[in-house]
């Protein structure tokens, strides 16, 4: 990854809720029940993109992506 890259993938629970065609309500709670990566920071929680599709992917690859 190049320098910066990763900083341009933290989103925020409404962008990737967007991204990923989902409520953000939805989003929020596979984080807190650890679904999905997320970062917390302070108060905040962030997603790195890179990891959460390679998440989503590999409970696809198991015949798990109906849970989601």
């Amino acid at each position: 990854m190049q320098p910066g890259g990763l900083l341009e993938q933290l989103v925020t629970a409404a962008q990737l809720a967007e991204r990923l065609h989902m409520k953000r309500s939805t989003v929020e709670d596979y984080a807190r029940r650890a679904v999905i990566p997320s970062l917390k920071l302070g108060r905040h929680r962030r997603f790195i993109v890179s990891d959460v599709e390679a998440t989503l992917q590999t409970l696809r690859d198991e015949g798990r992506g109906r849970l989601l």
